[in-house]
């Protein structure tokens, strides 16, 4: 530029571009330090955009890392993308990587699913290597604009709504510690291309943004031009404020469902479990639809690696049927042989199959201690009759009914029970129904028992025929603990 009034321009240009950028960041609320700053470079114009006003307005001590990352799905197009972002890195003298990624898992997740995912594996272990604990993405306010009306499109709710956020973790969990930012998002397209014009810089354009099979490139081509035709291009930054807007909401949702997830959510030997569902259900629609969501996220390596966002709500709509049915017992298959299964007021997730060591039995000593190692339990046992039980997991029996058999094991088909207050004795099953104890719990309560004869459910209950009633017999006292700590009684399986 010659003239001093189109160099005046480009200084405006620049300046107010930039000045925007920063307003950015500290809505992303990132910090300059030590720590390099990860810049997602396509080499388009608005990854372009946003790497060089970074290069300009952070200070100069900043280690900036511009990736590009070859999807190899373009052939030789996109190897002339990646010598061009490196081209352009060596002029402004930028760290550049190239990664080259291979692209797996298309079929269970769509092509756009599986390549996201692979950026972030890529992402993650550059990260790794230089310390860098954020990335920064170009994402700008049409690209917002769009995300919303491809949400809205596709049926999503009030998270939908809030669109792409100006911070968020890498992963779902957070557990890496990496955060995408966008400095971006307050900016418009034509402001990108009008700063890389003013100082005559050349971007690539990737040839499947024309491809209207996509429905964001139909979104962008088709809805958002009628859009703007009746309504003017204030329609754009108004549904980008909308979506703003609604952030704040989503936040506060999602600190209630998080501590829903610490109270309905349990984690016992290897599985899930959601309880009591008398209060889940008690929950709204948008709140229970979070819990559902923290228990995908937690089954995240199983699960949500086979299905897109609409098998996701599929997924979603299901469990919630399941949990707010009047049946008390059902089973939703889930993808990766992983099962949701309602039982009374729980609902347990994980892959149910039959522990054959929990089937083992071991002999009671009186008196002594006897360790049942497969279901983590030690019993005490002494003639000390004089002690007066404390609690479901101690009882005083009668020496001479137990006799010598008596044995710590789990349920059988044919085991009865005699519960305290009944004239006779009824079939161990019809014991466990009338008290709601789940399905899948029940092979796990241990039990003494003599025969088919229950004569403790430990932790539970003592059979009215075992039980020491006439203090002149001779009886045992028995107590149970966890296998490891002696000191520490189990807690109640019920």
């Amino acid at each position: 530029m010659t003239s001093e009034a189109p160099q005046s321009t480009f200084l405006k240009i620049k300046k107010t571009f930039e000045a925007k950028v920063r307003r950015g960041l500290k809505k992303s609320v990132y910090e300059t330090g030590a720590a390099p700053l990860i810049v997602g470079f396509s080499g388009g114009a608005d990854s372009t955009a946003l790497l060089l006003s970074l290069k300009s307005i952070l200070p100069k001590s900043q280690h900036l890392c511009a990736v590009h990352i070859e999807h190899g799905l373009r052939g030789g197009l996109s190897k002339k993308d990646a010598e061009h972002t490196e081209h352009v890195c060596l002029r402004y003298d930028i760290d550049f990587r190239c990664e080259h990624i291979h692209v797996s898992r298309i079929a269970q997740m769509g092509l756009e699913g599986a390549a996201r995912e692979s950026r972030r594996s890529a992402f993650l272990a550059i990260a790794k290597e230089i310390g860098a604990d954020t990335i920064a993405l170009a994402h700008n306010r049409d690209d917002q604009a769009e995300t919303v009306l491809m949400r809205l499109f596709e049926g999503a709710g009030v998270r939908g709504i809030t669109g792409m956020k100006w911070r968020t973790p890498l992963s779902s969990k957070g557990e890496d510690g990496l955060h995408i930012i966008r400095p971006l998002l307050d900016l418009s397209r034509t402001e990108i291309l009008a700063y890389l014009e003013a100082q005559d810089i050349s971007w690539v354009e990737d040839e499947t943004n024309e491809d209207e099979n996509r429905l964001r490139n139909r979104i962008r081509k088709k809805i958002i031009p009628v859009i703007q035709d009746y309504i003017g291009d204030t329609a754009i930054s108004g549904i980008a404020k909308s979506a703003e807007i609604s952030a704040p909401l989503i936040s506060l949702l999602d600190e209630m469902i998080k501590d829903l997830d610490a109270k309905f959510i349990h984690e016992n030997d290897g599985k899930l479990i959601v309880f009591p569902l008398r209060e889940v259900k008690e929950l709204t629609q948008s709140l229970r639809v979070g819990l559902w969501s923290s228990v995908f996220n937690r089954l995240r390596d199983e699960l949500l690696s086979h299905g897109r966002r609409h098998a996701l709500r599929r997924w979603t709509r299901d469990l919630d049927r399941l949990a707010m049915g009047n049946k008390p017992s059902g089973v939703l298959s889930l993808p990766g042989g992983l099962v949701a299964k309602r039982e009374y007021d729980r609902l347990f997730f994980g892959h149910f199959h039959c522990d054959s060591k929990r089937l083992e039995e071991k002999k009671l000593r009186v008196p002594g201690k006897t360790v049942h190692h497969s279901l983590g339990l030690a019993i005490e046992a002494s003639c000390d009759f004089t002690h007066r039980p404390n609690g479901a997991w101690e009882a005083c029996l009668d020496v001479e009914k137990l006799g010598v058999n008596a044995c710590i094991r789990t349920r059988r088909d044919g085991d009865r029970f005699h519960p305290m207050g009944r004239t006779k004795a009824k079939k161990l099953k019809e014991y466990f129904i009338e008290k709601k104890i789940p399905r899948s719990l029940r092979n796990k309560i241990p039990l003494l028992a003599v025969g088919d004869r229950v004569a403790w459910i430990i932790g539970h209950q003592v059979s009215a025929e075992y039980m020491l009633h006439d203090k002149e017999k001779r009886g045992v006292t028995l107590k149970a603990f966890s296998e490891k700590d002696s000191a520490k009684p189990l807690s109640s399986l019920d």
